[in-house]
């Protein structure tokens, strides 16, 4: 069968078939791997954010239900639901005063992390998807808040992450893998952090672009 090359960050992607169980089968760096091809059975997530009204009482600001953009669009059903983002830590807090109006930078800024910020998402996996190796300098705070996931790091050791379960992730190489069959879904607090430097190297971004 002649495969199908996807652009796209990370390793080249292949698909190869649509095997019986409904799953698109794809070769990832050499790997074959599953992606569901319907979209996420996971409700949507409210969003409320607070602020300040000019006389300095409390509001609410944004009351909504997000919508999901998808990871890699084409090749896996896998999502982001971005909530918040800020360009710098400590954040400021207080666009609505200083400007007029409320900058609402997730929505606005839809790169992959904020370097010197602060990015809170969660994540949805399909059933046998997997995601590339890939590395950001960041601190990553991780909430597994349904189903499961296998966090496999460059050094061929693996972990099954079950609902309830944290990680923080340390600007280590990893991939997620579902094993499941049943969609998962993990927050994540994204924090801008310095590179690890080893041998008079730093390790930067990997297989994602920032």
């Amino acid at each position: 069968m002649s495969l199908i090359r996807y652009d796209g960050c990370g390793p080249a992607i292949y698909l190869v078939a649509i095997n019986p169980i409904g799953y698109y089968e794809y070769v990832i760096g050499g790997h074959i791997t599953l992606s569901i091809h319907q979209p996420s059975t996971l409700p949507n997530i409210r969003r409320v954010l607070t602020g300040h009204k000019a006389d300095g009482k409390s509001t609410f600001i944004v009351d909504e239900t997000t919508t999901p953009r998808l990871i890699a669009p084409g090749i896996s059903q896998n999502s982001f639901h971005d909530f918040y983002r800020t360009k710098t830590v400590p954040a400021s807090v207080d666009s609505e005063i200083t400007t007029g109006s409320f900058v609402d930078e997730a929505k606005t800024d839809l790169s992959f992390l904020s370097p010197e910020g602060s990015t809170f998402r969660c994540a949805d996996y399909a059933p046998g998807s997997v995601s590339p190796f890939h590395r950001t300098v960041t601190l990553d705070y991780g909430i597994i808040a349904k189903g499961s996931i296998v966090l496999e790091l460059d050094d061929g050791k693996r972990t099954t992450l079950n609902e309830g379960d944290v990680i923080c992730q340390r600007s280590t190489i990893h991939k997620w893998i579902n094993e499941s069959n049943e969609w998962t879904r993990i927050y994540f607090v994204m924090l801008g952090a310095n590179p690890v430097t080893v041998n008079g190297k730093e390790l930067g971004n990997v297989g994602l672009k920032p």
